[in-house]
């Protein structure tokens, strides 16, 4: 996998966090503190603390409208989550948590690849496929969700 692939698959899975806690979707763990709580609890790494416990929030709601043994973008293969867990240790500072342009904005920019709308789950393909269109199909059925309300969660095996 390239570097440039991971880091928009983190980076979507940040910009998805932000814009579903702003449609209330699931907690903002920035209204509770969780940020400052990470800091105290865990100094060094306060940040891989608050993305997992981001992904694990995000990932319980996926739960209800993904099948159980399939993967979405906050539950990838082992080795795919090692290889974003690794970037995270070396990329912790705050420019990757943030969105210029906004988190809705980043979104729609990566959702290149047009797919029909869907009511329910979707299921988007083989993750060993083109990594890097799997991405934008991802962002594309997240645009789907935030825009329109359709909860057409995508996942993958």
């Amino acid at each position: 996998m390239e570097k440039s692939e991971l880091i928009s698959l983190f980076r979507l899975r940040i910009a998805v966090y932000k814009v579903g806690c702003e449609k209330g979707l699931w907690p903002n763990l920035e209204d509770n503190a969780a940020k400052e709580y990470m800091q105290y609890l865990f100094p060094k790494s306060s940040n891989i603390a608050l993305f997992n416990l981001m992904t694990n929030i995000v990932q319980k709601k996926h739960t209800e409208y993904v099948p159980a043994d399939q993967y979405n973008l906050f539950h990838c293969p082992i080795q795919l989550d090692e290889d974003i867990m690794s970037y995270l240790k070396t990329n912790s500072d705050e420019g990757v948590w943030e969105f210029p342009e906004g988190a809705l904005a980043y979104i729609q920019s990566q959702a290149t690849v047009v797919c029909d709308n869907a009511m329910k789950a979707v299921y988007i393909g083989k993750l060993t496929d083109n990594l890097s269109d799997m991405v934008h199909v991802i962002a594309f059925h997240y645009n789907n969700i935030f825009t329109t309300g359709c909860e057409s969660y995508p996942y993958f095996n």
